[in-house]
């Protein structure tokens, strides 16, 4: 079976709910291929289907599923392609869920540096994202409360990348179009 076919049979398994059976898809074809991002990739998204899906613990209140290995493997992946937008977004994007969120906003510094360096790359819709995952994690942390450290420290991180996710190329551009007078 070619390497297409393996990761098409791994994507198939996610498309239909088997989640674990894709992440031991992935196992194989990362012991095959351990320099192609697709499969450290691959395996941290099924593994987070499942979690979104059929949750984490175990009857014993254990994880099921390593999320320090999610982490890594989309770690290695974003490093292995440092170029892959989204790549380096689901990286991000579960280092928010993870509550990792200091981390989170250096990797979307580097998605949003990639997206600045190559008009070819388009970042707006996951920094658009990242802004509402952030406002999310600093609500469920601060309990809705802006005047928390928390808040105040992230909040303003959360509304640039919103405006740079809407198309503007920084908050001042945006700040001049909602200066203006008809």
């Amino acid at each position: 079976m070619s390497e297409e076919d393996i990761l098409t049979n791994a994507a198939q398994s996610i498309t239909s709910g088997n989640f674990m059976g894709a992440m031991e898809i992935f196992e194989s074809y990362i012991s095959a291929n351990p320099n192609d991002p697709a499969g450290y990739h691959g395996w941290a998204e099924a593994a987070m289907f499942e979690i979104q899906e059929n949750g984490n613990m175990d009857d014993k209140g254990n994880d099921i599923i390593n999320e320090g290995k999610i982490q890594s493997y989309l770690r290695k992946a974003a490093g292995l392609d440092s170029d892959n937008a989204e790549y380096l977004a689901s990286y991000a994007n579960a280092l928010i869920e993870f509550d990792r969120v200091p981390m989170a906003i250096r990797e979307f510094q580097k998605l949003r540096a990639l997206g600045e360096k190559s008009e070819e790359v388009d970042v707006s819709f996951h920094l658009y994202e990242a802004a509402r995952m952030l406002i999310d994690s600093i609500n469920l942390k601060t309990n809705f409360d802006r005047s928390e450290k928390f808040a105040q420290q992230y909040t303003p991180i959360a509304i640039e990348f919103a405006i740079i996710g809407l198309g503007f190329s920084s908050v001042e551009e945006a700040m001049e179009y909602m200066a203006t007078e008809e």
